[in-house]
């Protein structure tokens, strides 16, 4: 069992080890693909600083107790609830997109809703924002609003257009964040 793995199986527990889980769960900070001591670190680290090392110390002794077992495949929580630092990890890599809406002129989008047609939802991208991808939400393809600043484009065009797209200089999406859009985009080409 993986420190997530058993992190993730205290999530239903009425104790503290379950409020620990609960915590991690919704921190968009904790950092999950890191190593197990780096996140360990993450844990003690904020543990201390809100003055419970003895919660973090019985999460190492109760950890270290199960860490050799096989995880219940009955655990819905170990085994299918994701931390808020999974969620954009999961979505790059299960949520297909066949179109996309974009919102802005050619020289200023600011928003794109990338579209699963099939299930009718989409993921919006604040193109501008400097919230982690971790926080992106998942809306329904019917509620997006379409006006005149609205194109809805195929995955291949939006490529095109948003890799083409001359940003005023003071109004320029995050980087990090625009070429994870990119990314994610290219892996969802035809």
């Amino acid at each position: 069992m993986t420190l997530i793995e058993f992190i993730k199986s205290q999530l239903s527990k009425d104790s503290p080890l379950g409020d620990l889980a609960q915590d991690i769960q919704g921190d968009k900070e904790f950092p999950a693909d890191k190593t197990e001591e780096e996140m360990l670190s993450y844990i003690e680290f904020k543990t201390r600083w809100k003055g419970n090392t003895a919660v973090y110390n019985n999460l190492v002794k109760a950890y270290k107790l199960h860490k050799n077992k096989v995880i219940d495949p009955l655990n819905l929580d170990a085994n299918f609830v994701l931390l808020k630092s999974e969620r954009w990890k999961f979505y790059k890599e299960h949520f297909p997109v066949d179109k996309v809406i974009l919102v802005g002129s050619e020289t200023d989008f600011y928003k794109a809703y990338c579209v699963d047609s099939s299930n009718g939802k989409a993921l919006f991208f604040d193109i501008k924002s400097e919230f982690s991808l971790n926080d992106i939400d998942i809306v329904d393809e019917e509620r997006i609003h379409i006006g005149n600043l609205t194109e809805q484009v195929s995955v291949e065009k939006a490529i095109e257009l948003l890799e083409g797209c001359n940003y005023p200089e003071d109004r320029k999406p995050e980087e990090k964040r625009f070429s994870e859009l990119i990314e994610f985009l290219q892996a969802n080409e035809n």
